[in-house]
């Protein structure tokens, strides 16, 4: 339980970036989210954003000397996710005041920088974890998860918004289940090169399935699957109360796989 508050950063962070990037897009491309649902959805993405700043404090020895991890850019991953993930909360708070002064023109131009550097903060942040020392982290399937985490999170708690305003004019659906594709090949990915790496890669694969926590995921995963995917056919389907339940399923689904991540990590 040591690592709750890094999974709850990461979880939320993830998102907080994901949503951004999806209300920048949506904003960009179809200049139909009016000025009050823009102002709402980036306040709560700020908001989301803050709450992960915080709790990530409580995973530090000295939470107030926090600010000395920005000390060590040049050489330290762990310095560059903390410089650029304040750097993406304090962009997204200057995106929300653009909202409410309804200035499309500059909301858009720091939409994109904090696109550019919210991608870099998730980069960041894996490239912590990917290292020799822990088999199971030390791979490419560990940045494909933190940026998936980000794209299956981000665009339905978006659309979930837009839905309950009354003012979703896209497929949420579709990106969903393209990103869901996409985890669960990654998934099986991962599982393949735990069977075949080193023993402690091994163990936490075994770790990983053999608790009940794997399997509450899974079946969360796949229900939410199977609703989206009926959604595509059935538009009646594509409203705020379908997506509040998917969303919910999704979140618990990547809370427990990120919350496995770091209680199943071996060390050489």
């Amino acid at each position: 339980m040591h690592d709750l508050p890094l999974v709850i950063f990461t979880v939320l962070s993830q998102l907080a970036i994901g949503g951004f990037v999806t209300l920048w897009w949506f904003d960009r491309k179809n200049k139909t989210i009016t000025r009050s649902t823009g102002l709402i959805i980036s306040c709560s993405l700020v908001v989301l954003g803050g709450i992960a700043v915080l709790v990530s404090l409580f995973h530090l020895g000295q939470p107030f000397a926090a600010y000395r991890a920005i000390l060590n850019i040049r050489v330290s991953w762990l310095s560059r996710e903390v410089t650029f993930y304040g750097a993406f909360v304090g962009l997204s708070l200057l995106y929300a005041w653009f909202w409410l002064k309804d200035i499309p023109a500059r909301r858009s131009l720091i939409g994109g920088i904090a696109t550019i550097i919210g991608a870099i903060a998730i980069f960041s942040s894996a490239k912590i974890y990917m290292i020799p020392a822990i088999p199971a982290w030390n791979s490419v399937t560990t940045m494909f998860t933190f940026f998936l985490t980000s794209i299956i999170l981000g665009p339905l708690f978006v659309g979930l918004l837009l839905a309950i305003r009354g003012e979703l004019s896209m497929n949420i659906s579709g990106i969903s289940i393209f990103s869901l594709i996409t985890a669960a090949m990654v998934m099986i990915l991962y599982f393949s090169s735990l069977q075949s790496g080193l023993p402690q890669a091994v163990e936490a694969a075994r770790l990983t399935t053999h608790h009940f926590i794997f399997w509450i995921r899974l079946f969360t995963f796949v229900i939410a699957f199977a609703i989206l995917s009926l959604s595509i056919k059935n538009k009646a389907m594509c409203n705020a109360k379908i997506y509040s339940f998917v969303f919910v399923l999704l979140f618990i689904s990547e809370f427990l796989a990120r919350f496995q991540f770091y209680e199943t990590a071996n060390h050489l």
